[in-house]
């Protein structure tokens, strides 16, 4: 191989072979091109990487004192050996036999997927010298699927590797960037408010960080090598080759999307979504990995038969329709309090086990007293995932419409939706939601006012002085938040919505002193008696509000339930529903989602124990005791609650006590399917959305 300068009047043209064909030179080389065109590249790419080492130097100094900036020794040595490589690179010509440019354009074509998992995942700092060969491969099959499609249009190595590469590079520094102003990576979800984004985009700062000129540099390199080392231009590829190369890349590239998508295979090799910490779970399975596993929560299909029309004519119907019965007539409308309390449920409702002592005194002797309305609800979730079972309550609707796994406070919560916020707004109330816990936790500070809320009070804004359970705000504390919103309440009534957060897993502080023991089982299973613990301590602050309200001369309503189970010892779960995991039928499951629920107030209620009842309903029956009306919407859902108590993502059971797994055919399909088209209408339809079955009736 040999090094031959070549200037810009000398192109060292091939041989003409008998037919006019140009015949290339048999031996390897390379040349050194001096022309005009190789030397404003050269010279562009020297520009463009000084120019960006001087911003990430400077940006990065600013930042910070002087005796505390980065050092940059090994970072300045490798970008700049990077840099005189591209621009060397640019300034060759390297002289190859086209069957072996063609063989090397696959080989560039295969590496490039992993080249650039690695460039996004380096820019983004996640685990990738941790992942094991499974996930590394996942994350190259969803690389390769969108080179493969760009290799389909173009036909063209380079092209290719650019076009691939420059897309997830600009999508890997935008991911950096998103993660470090809102905490979480970019979802698919996030693609529907581009325009938002992109409009508030100036009020942030961006610094580039070294791992970016980094990637970028190494980019830059690679693609030129490829344009000097693969195929040029057709070759001698006849027109069948390249149309078979087309068809290789598109059935490569379609599938992938079948494995990675419809079969879901990404699951199988070990991607797996956090939806309650997108940020670590997006380093633990790689960036777009993570990005593509969540494609499966995006799309909600319409109702089969679903149009405005067929929902117009549904909702004639129901405004036709009487409002339920009141349970209770206040003089005025009262002080609503809504408690979703963290992890809360009634063990002794679900299996034979004795604690020692109750738990929950107070509120099973509110149950005995006959004056409340309560009763055992279903929620959606088990062990986590919280802002579903905030949706069902506050909207109406259930996830049981929704793609498994879905989180509409992250995926669909996008716009106003009207629920009991917006319901109790009609009446003047102001909406406040109080949660000690991060703002942006589950997205909350952008879907509380989707939702109608005036106000949010987070753990950082609370007046009082806040007291720890286990590292958390205890639920005293909150409850002392709300009695301060309470006294603070001015002329508007309230409406006060609290999610509690003192009995969030996990349960082995090993320094915390546990008052309530199994009978049984004492010291056994120590998870789940500190839990136990917890919730006795909620039980008393509980009493403790209940008692100050029953004092004010002012109507006050107080709804109280649980988001979901907490997630305990295996064991003490198998022994509390005497079965162990294998043999847990949809009966047995449904008992693992049941969590208490009351309505209290200060004026008489007609008491009342409902045996069955899911979150999706709570909200039209919290309206029901305050005196308040309704909505079309509340009136069906109440309606449909007669006959079908529980719906939740996990099954249903109806007014006979028999429970059917989701999907499962049943005979209240019809009103299942007049259910689906309401909800479809209400969250997700835009100029079709029947608004009037959605809003208190003007009075």
């Amino acid at each position: 191989m040999a090094l031959k300068l070549r200037n810009d009047k000398s192109t060292a043209l091939p041989r003409e072979g008998r037919q006019g064909e140009f015949i290339e030179k048999s031996q390897w080389g390379i040349e050194l091109a001096v022309s005009r065109w190789h030397l404003l590249m050269a010279g562009l790419l020297l520009t463009a990487a000084g120019a960006f080492f001087l911003l990430e130097k400077f940006q990065a100094e600013g930042e910070q004192p002087a005796e505390q900036v980065h050092m940059y020794g090994w970072y300045a040595a490798v970008y700049l050996l990077l840099t005189l490589l591209g621009a060397a690179l640019c300034l060759l010509e390297f002289r190859i036999p086209h069957l072996a440019r063609r063989a090397f354009g696959w080989i560039l074509l295969a590496l490039a997927p992993l080249g650039t998992f690695y460039a996004v995942d380096l820019i983004n700092g996640t685990r990738i010298l941790t992942f094991p060969l499974r996930k590394a491969f996942a994350n190259y099959l969803c690389y390769l699927m969108v080179f493969a499609a760009i290799y389909a249009l173009c036909r063209r190595v380079w092209i290719t590797i650019f076009a691939g590469g420059a897309a997830f590079l600009t999508f890997g520094i935008a991911n950096y960037f998103v993660v470090q102003f809102r905490g979480q990576p970019i979802l698919p979800w996030d693609l529907q408010s581009v325009g938002t984004a992109m409009a508030v985009s100036g009020g942030y700062e961006y610094t580039p960080t070294q791992q970016m000129a980094l990637a970028a540099m190494a980019f830059l390199c690679f693609t030129v090598f490829s344009s000097k080392t693969g195929p040029q231009g057709r070759g001698t590829a006849t027109r069948r080759f390249r149309m078979g190369e087309r068809l290789t890349a598109v059935c490569i590239s379609i599938g992938l999307f079948f494995l990675l998508f419809p079969a879901n295979i990404l699951s199988s090799m070990g991607i797996s979504v956090w939806a309650w910490n997108q940020k670590v779970s997006s380093e633990l399975t790689g960036i777009v990995a993570g990005f593509f596993a969540n494609v499966q929560f995006v799309m909600v299909e319409k109702p089969e038969g679903y149009s405005t029309q067929a929902v117009k004519a549904l909702g004639e119907e129901l405004l036709e329709k009487e409002s339920p019965k009141m349970l209770g007539s206040p003089e005025k409308p009262p002080t609503i309090i809504a408690i979703m309390n963290e992890s809360m449920t009634d063990f002794s409702r679900v299996g034979g086990m004795s604690f020692t002592p109750d738990n929950l005194p107070f509120i099973h002797s509110l149950e005995a007293s006959g004056q409340i309305v309560w009763g055992t609800a279903y929620s959606s979730v088990y062990g986590g995932n919280t802002c579903n079972s905030e949706y069902e309550f506050l909207t109406g609707n259930t996830t049981a419409f929704l793609p498994v796994s879905s989180k509409p406070y992250q995926q669909y919560i996008d716009h106003e939706q009207a629920g009991l916020p917006s319901i109790l707004k009609s009446y003047g109330y102001r909406c406040l939601a109080v949660h000690p816990g991060r703002r942006s936790a589950w997205q909350r500070d952008e879907a509380y006012p989707y939702l109608g809320f005036d106000e949010f009070i987070d753990a950082s804004v609370f007046d009082v002085p806040r007291r720890y359970e286990h590292g958390l705000t205890s639920d005293r504390s909150c409850y002392d938040q709300v009695i301060y919103e309470y006294e603070n309440r001015g002329d508007s009534p309230l409406f006060l919505f609290n999610v509690t957060i003192q009995n969030h897993g996990g349960y082995e502080d090993e320094e915390y002193e546990t008052t309530v023991q199994l009978t049984d089982y004492p010291g056994k299973f120590p998870q789940a008696e500190q839990y136990l613990s917890l919730t006795k301590k909620s039980d008393t602050a509980l009493e403790f509000l209940l008692d100050y309200f029953a004092r004010q001369p002012d109507p006050v309503v107080v709804v109280f339930f649980g988001d979901h189970w907490p997630n305990l010892e295996p064991g003490f779960v198998q022994e509390l529903l005497g079965t162990d995991d294998d043999a847990v039928n949809i009966e047995t499951m449904m008992r693992k989602y049941q969590v208490p629920f009351f309505i209290w107030a200060n004026y008489p209620l007609e008491g009342e124990e409902i045996e069955s009842i899911s979150l999706n309903y709570l909200s039209g029956l919290l309206l029901r005791a305050a005196g308040l009306e309704g909505t079309a919407y509340t009136k069906f859902l109440e309606e449909l609650r007669q006959t079908l108590p529980v719906i939740t993502a996990v099954g249903m059971i109806d007014k006979e006590g028999k429970v059917y797994k989701n999907e499962e055919e049943t005979p209240y399909d019809s009103l299942l399917h007049e259910y689906a088209m309401l909800q479809y209408n209400h969250a997700f339809e835009d100029e079709g959305r029947q608004d009037r079955l959605f809003e208190v009736e003007s009075r």
